[in-house]
């Protein structure tokens, strides 16, 4: 079976202990409750499969009280649902990405000229677009030069060898630049989309010449409110700086303005042709499935899972969780959970790390702020509270890619612990192999058991990954993408999500969930269009240790 592991979340809520004395049993003899569990156990074996259930129990003999715990990066949206291989029902999907996959790899014939896709006639319409629109005289002074470039540059490359696949162009950001501000953009009234293959965009591309003349509109035509009044698309591009980009020369950082909206059109158009060609009919409809599950709808799905699956957690770690997110979150919680956010909370940023605590379980919360040693606002949530009538000190921690900022928050947090106790989950981003630019997990062991931190996950298995992703073709770092057959090899399998406690806490089991049911699939890439993230849920159940420890 690929089933790997999982668990079946409780029916019932267990009695909580809201001082140090010994918490309340379950009503009903052991034998009782003994037939019951073993009842229990057997009808989920029958019907799920070898599912272990989640939780030893409400509480257990000596006064420990048993706390739920789930940490889970819900990973920002991602403006691109062709960037990642994701599991999809449906078979046409895996086709597609291949096919595009061998267009990259291997062209072939189909590796035509540039002015083949983006025409001679697209170029001149853009030229003028440009002369009418109210860009500087400045910028308009330079399309002399861009004109010279296109004519003897940028129309005789090939689409893919000389265009998608020129390192050169990307270390300019020619092409990434100009995509970065106008893929998606968040404005006043809504997500405004540019027409391009590789975001939401929720308008029918059935031509090339259909698609051109709303590319055009939306640069030249549509206005966006960033707060400031509205203003036109072209408006947001700014020039690529030599001084940040040295590979950029100075004449082109002079004409980078109308240079970037003629590269970008002819990324985009190389793009839809290339879906045209090789996506047929479909791949608008396979779009469209991915954006409401991975984008549109994320957040409810996101929703859904911590309120089913996990809906007997009394701590909950969220990293990057975005702003909508957070409101509905605050809203389905209001009654039984405390949402707390850090004081530092990055809006603009649009990912932050957040809590939710149950309220008749974990009280007296207040955060305090760890001195930043690298990490972005938002990305650190440190608190002190009451859990269970015991003080605790309670993080939740988003690292950066590498890992390389985990280590020194493990640090500078225990450093400035006001409490004994302390909980933290984390995305610690480490890595199941040693490298220079990434951090290893064996080392992030060592500093945690340095510091008296143990793991959910109990002696140490770099192969026991939590995130499992993969780019496609379909996405500008072409250098990063990976083909169908190896996946594991260049995507992000790695270990890279914790729990992790003083002794005052001890783990009675611990589980990972790629599905949103409370089960781990072995070798699937994630997200899928039911698990919403690259990350894998994790949690535990924990025991806090009051009459063993001294607090």
């Amino acid at each position: 079976s690929s089933l790997g592991e999982g668990f079946v979340p409780s029916t019932s809520r267990p009695l909580k202990m809201s001082s140090l004395a010994p918490p309340r049993l379950w009503h009903g003899s052991a034998t009782a409750l003994r037939t019951r569990a073993f009842a229990l156990v057997a009808c989920v074996l029958q019907v799920r499969g070898a599912v272990m259930p989640p939780f030893a129990g409400p509480a257990a003999a000596g006064g420990e009280a048993r706390l739920r715990t789930v940490s889970w990066n819900v990973a920002a949206v991602n403006n691109n649902p062709f960037e990642y291989w994701i599991t999809h029902p449906n078979p046409a999907y895996k086709q597609l990405m291949e096919q595009v996959e061998r267009f990259i790899v291997d062209p072939g014939e189909d590796d035509v000229l540039v002015k083949e896709v983006f025409t001679d006639e697209m170029f001149q319409r853009v030229v003028e677009r440009i002369k009418k629109s109210q860009i500087s005289e400045e910028d308009k002074a330079q399309l002399s030069v861009v004109s010279r470039m296109w004519v003897s540059d940028f129309r005789e490359r090939r689409v893919v060898s000389g265009f998608l696949k020129d390192a050169v162009i990307g270390k300019k950001r020619l092409a990434s630049m100009p995509d970065r501000i106008t893929n998606t953009i968040q404005a006043a009234g809504g997500f405004v989309y540019r027409p391009t293959v590789i975001n939401c965009y929720p308008g029918e591309i059935t031509t090339l010449d259909s698609w051109f003349a709303q590319w055009l509109k939306f640069f030249f035509d549509e206005t966006v409110d960033l707060g400031k009044g509205p203003k036109p698309v072209y408006s947001l591009l700014q020039k690529i700086k030599q001084a940040k980009y040295p590979d950029i020369t100075a004449e082109e950082e002079a004409a980078s303005v109308p240079l970037q909206i003629v590269v970008q059109g002819i990324f985009d158009a190389v793009l839809v042709n290339l879906m045209q060609t090789k996506g047929g009919s479909i791949w608008q409809g396979l779009r469209k499935d991915i954006c409401e599950s991975l984008n549109s709808k994320k957040n409810t799905r996101v929703l859904e899972i911590l309120q089913t699956t996990y809906r007997d957690a009394d701590v909950v770690f969220l990293q990057e969780a975005g702003n909508q997110l957070l409101d509905m979150l605050r809203d389905t919680y209001k009654s039984t959970h405390e949402l707390v956010l850090p004081r530092n909370y990055n809006k603009k940023r649009n990912q932050n790390s957040v809590m939710l605590l149950r309220k008749d379980l974990v009280s007296s919360t207040q955060e305090y702020l760890i001195p930043e040693d690298g990490w972005e606002s938002g990305d650190l949530l440190v608190v002190k509270t009451k859990v269970a009538g015991v003080d605790f000190t309670l993080g939740s921690f988003h690292g950066d890619t590498n890992g390389l900022l985990t280590i020194p928050m493990i640090r500078k947090v225990s450093a400035h612990l006001q409490t004994e106790a302390f909980l933290i989950g984390l995305d610690a981003n480490t890595h199941e192999f040693e490298s220079t630019s990434t951090q290893h997990v064996v080392e992030f062991e060592k500093v945690c058991k340095y510091h008296g931190l143990e793991s959910n996950w109990g002696t140490l298995d770099a192969s026991r990954y939590t995130t499992f992703n993969a780019r496609t073709y379909l996405q500008p770092q072409l250098n990063k993408a990976a083909k169908s057959d190896e996946l594991a090899k260049k995507g992000d399998r790695n270990p890279k999500d914790f729990i992790l406690f003083t002794r005052h806490v001890k783990s009675s089991g611990t589980w990972r969930d790629n599905t949103g049911k409370g089960e781990w699939l072995n070798d699937i890439v994630f997200p899928s269009l039911d698990f919403p993230s690259d990350h894998a849920v994790i949690s535990a159940d924990l025991r806090i240790v009051v009459d063993k420890v001294e607090l």
